[in-house]
């Protein structure tokens, strides 16, 4: 029940700044690229004008942490909490079931609830199956591949890789060498389509993450091979974006923040040591730039750390929403350093989690501890440590991490190693898990769908063997509808003994649950229907506890005597009911009107 009232407390708690005041929002989030890999952090062989001039316009964050590897960075940056946090590992392959919980607050969910028109455009990453996808967690609309670009055909098991429209599958095996280009002209598209009106773009590029590719007006056109030219298409794609925002004359009211997932791939990332998938500085201390004109002084550097999970909570203050009080978030609001990159905020500690969600490290000051020494990669090139035990850096003196200093501050060490134990206590005790894939309308974890509900129409009918399997289980139903209608049946499975169905009645949406004969237990809406379209989301749980709420109204309860038994004898029905009732309806009249994202996730 917590994580079902995070929208109803984001709603209820909002203390606005004027609306005048709140920023669009831009986020531009690169994969693999290293610290160096542009101009304005040190790169001179690519060419990178346009981002060297968003340095010149914006201010740099040089101590900008991400985390080793994908899908744990995208949560982080997603939700403002550790990986470990919220359940997340290093990366999600085709054949895993689990996703970001679609409970989990998302700064996509944040802006939602202040009005913000939403997209997302790019690698998602964060689980693949339906209930787990962008338009899922808070994204409007959503265009771009659900993984890795190398999660594709050509490996062995994978399936097609598909590019997604929305929750549709419009392509398989796209052209990887026009995936940054595309990307591009959706985001000017969106931009142009909403510049009247305050907007969130989540711009996560495929572009650099092998198989690196390029469109031919970028390929062989760099000093430094096809990375090269992946990597100043990229540039150039950043350059339309801030010329859209200037043609559209919403520069100055639009807050871009550009940054990455991890560190480069098999190759050094000076000037630090380490690279992806490791936790030294070179896996996940990621060029970070931010650019606001008039809020943002051009030209500036900040050299407090921060991170992605920091975002969240800045975006959140920016734009007035308030968050829940009883929903942990490790990241604070870094907005004073936005005006003065030499103020203090209120995260002093920053921890290292792995691709196994263990904590590897902590920094506090400019002193990182490893609380065991760490591992040498084969594409690691610096020396690697031989005694045993936690490794101390200090990493105003030895940005290379090459100098263990463990024996010379032994009260450091005991103090960073509290602080950890106390730290990741804390985390474990207040944990949340990753959602995993229950629901029978996916037969298979390669994403092949055998009966897929979200493609059926009204009218459509499936015989109990083809039906969602509830018998028994917990169970929960989302949808999203639009209709005229005050009494319809929206869908029902089930007959005389045994059923469930969702239908309206008076105006208001009712849920509905019979668990024998002669035992019905109605849950009816708080409130009549809402402005269309209507999200609706209904659950039972395995021991009898109906939940029901209609778009971001209320959350009601009742208590049914227990779940459905076994599985019902009769069809499913979406639009209405066959032969014998499922249950008391006011008018048994069919749907009429839209009905569309309906999913049943089913708890084994």
């Amino acid at each position: 029940m917590r994580h079902l009232t995070l929208w109803i407390c984001l709603l209820l708690g909002l203390v606005g700044m004027a609306e005048t005041s709140k920023p669009n929002i831009v986020i531009i989030f690169i994969d693999d690229m290293g610290y160096a890999d542009i101009g304005p952090f040190g790169n001179r062989t690519l060419r990178t004008p346009h981002l060297d001039q968003f340095a010149q316009e914006g201010m740099r964050f040089t101590h900008f942490y991400a985390t080793p590897v994908c899908s744990m960075s995208r949560a982080c940056l997603l939700t403002g909490c550790y990986n470990a946090r919220v359940g997340i590992p290093g990366v999600i392959f085709p054949q895993n079931k689990i996703g970001l919980n679609p409970q989990e607050l998302t700064f996509a969910k944040v802006a939602k609830s202040q009005g913000y028109r939403t997209m997302m455009i790019g690698k998602w990453h964060l689980g693949h199956y339906p209930e787990f996808l962008p338009t899922h967690q808070g994204f409007d609309h959503y265009f771009g591949l659900p993984y890795s670009n190398d999660m594709k055909a050509s490996h062995a098991g994978y399936p097609p890789l598909p590019l997604y429209r929305d929750e549709t599958v419009i392509e398989t095996e796209p052209d990887q060498s026009q995936l940054t280009k595309r990307y591009t002209e959706e985001a000017v598209k969106f931009l142009k389509s909403h510049a009247q009106e305050p907007f969130l773009l989540y711009l996560p590029h495929t572009m650099i993450h092998a198989p690196v590719n390029a469109s031919e007006s970028f390929k062989g056109k760099s000093a430094a091979g096809l990375l090269g030219d992946a990597i100043e298409e990229i540039d150039w794609s950043v350059g339309q974006v801030m010329q859209t925002l200037k043609d559209l004359k919403i520069d100055e009211k639009t807050l871009v923040i550009f940054t990455s997932d991890n560190g480069p791939d098999r190759r050094p990332a000076p000037p630090f040591r380490g690279n992806k998938a490791t936790n030294f500085e070179g896996g996940v201390r990621e060029p970070c730039m931010l650019r606001w004109p008039g809020h943002i002084p051009a030209g500036t550097t900040c050299e407090r750390f921060a991170g992605n999970i920091d975002v969240l909570p800045t975006i959140a203050n920016l734009i007035g929403a308030t968050l829940p009080t009883d929903h942990i978030i490790d990241g604070r609001d870094f907005s004073a350093l936005l005006s003065n990159p030499t103020a203090t905020y209120a995260r002093d500690t920053h921890l290292y989690f792995n691709a196994q969600q263990q904590l590897d490290a902590i920094r506090q000051g400019t002193w990182k501890l490893f609380l065991k020494n760490p591992n040498k990669k084969p594409n690691d090139r610096a020396t690697p440590d031989t005694i045993k035990g936690p490794v101390l850096y200090d990493l105003a003196k030895d940005v290379g991490e090459t100098e263990n200093v463990a024996e010379a501050h032994p009260d450091i060490v005991t103090r960073l190693e509290k602080e950890a134990a106390s730290r990741l206590q804390e985390i474990e005790t207040h944990r949340r898990p990753a959602a995993t894939h229950q629901g029978s309308d996916v037969a298979s974890a390669l994403g092949q769908p055998a009966v897929k509900l979200s493609d059926l129409k009204l009218g459509a009918q499936l015989k109990a063997a083809k039906a969602p399997q509830i018998g028994g289980k917990a169970f929960t139903i989302s949808c999203t509808i639009e209709t005229k209608q005050t009494d319809g049946i929206i869908l029902s499975h089930g007959g005389t003994f045994l059923g469930y169905a969702l239908h309206l009645r008076d105006g208001k949406v009712v849920f509905s649950v019979r668990t024998a004969k002669g035992q019905d237990t109605d849950l009816v809406a708080a409130h009549a229907l809402p402005a269309m379209p209507t999200n609706i989301a209904a659950s039972l749980a395995a021991d009898g506890k109906m939940t029901l709420e209609v778009g971001d109204g209320e959350v009601v309860m009742a208590q049914a005597p227990s779940n459905i038994g076994r599985q019902p004898a009769e069809d499913f029905c979406i639009g209405f009911d066959s032969d014998n009732p499922a249950a008391r309806y006011s008018k048994a009249v069919p749907f009429v009107g839209t009905l569309r994202d309906l999913i049943i996730n089913i708890k084994e």
